[in-house]
């Protein structure tokens, strides 16, 4: 099949599609032309398994690649372990309301279509074949339009690299969290227990993270006063070790 076939069978936008192909998600397609690619039942079989593991177990891709990928004897993912658990963390935590037209949001945007597809392709969010992002991603691109009024703007630096960093971080440790959970909790509580804990235990991870990230903020900050302090330190005894001949000749050179 093509893409566009690909597309409409999965329910999937194409953009999505190649972002999971990058990431090792989804096989290469068959290359019939410089600009066409044939696509099998492989591929639709893992990009429903992709969404339905997004969309029904609330997994990050990370998660997913190791999901996909991993040999059955593996145990922590065993559909044995906490069967139903995603279900009662979905209900409980999944952002409720109707799917949005992603451009709307980023109507403000100097460029609003490449800066969608830039979204895509750094693995911050995903975008249906109609164009529509579910209500999490829409918050996600509301905090990051938030962000680009305060400044944070591809023309003071802040380029999409430096947001794959972070999704790249947040995939890791959510698998770790995930691999963890399953592998040491699931084996010892019911479902019921099994949600109580995730659902708590996340909200005080998220603080946490806020937390450390904050304390590291202030101690780079602190860093680099302190290195600063040194420089001008320095510079001061050298001034004092040349004396008023040297300070006399770096007026002159002035």
């Amino acid at each position: 099949m093509r893409m566009r076939d690909l597309e409409k069978a999965s329910g999937i936008g194409r953009e999505t599609i190649r972002f999971y192909i990058r990431e090792g998600l989804l096989p290469e397609p068959v290359r019939t032309a410089r600009n066409a690619a044939l696509y099998d039942e492989e591929h639709l079989a893992r990009l429903l398994a992709i969404r339905r593991l997004r969309e029904d177990r609330y997994l990050p891709l990370g998660v997913i690649r190791v999901l996909l990928d991993a040999p059955p004897e593996s145990g922590w993912d065993s559909p044995d372990i906490l069967p139903h658990v995603d279900r009662l963390l979905r209900a409980r935590l999944e952002l409720t309301g109707e799917r949005e037209p992603a451009l709307a949001i980023l109507a403000d945007a100097p460029d609003p279509a490449g800066r969608l597809a830039e979204l895509v392709e750094a693995g911050a969010i995903d975008v249906a074949a109609d164009g529509t992002v579910s209500p999490r991603d829409a918050r996600i691109l509301r905090l990051l339009q938030d962000l680009g009024r305060l400044g944070f703007t591809r023309e003071r630096g802040y380029a999409p690299e430096g947001l794959k960093r972070y999704v790249s971080a947040m995939r890791w440790l959510a698998e770790t969290q995930v691999r963890e959970f399953f592998r040491l909790t699931g084996p010892h509580v019911d479902e019921t227990q099994a949600a109580d804990m995730a659902e708590r235990g996340l909200g005080y991870l998220i603080e946490l993270m806020g937390e450390l990230f904050m304390r590291e903020v202030l101690a780079g900050i602190a860093a680099r006063r302190a290195r600063l302090a040194a420089q001008t330190e320095r510079r001061e005894e050298e001034g004092e070790k040349q004396g008023p001949l040297g300070q006399g000749r770096a007026r002159r050179s002035r």
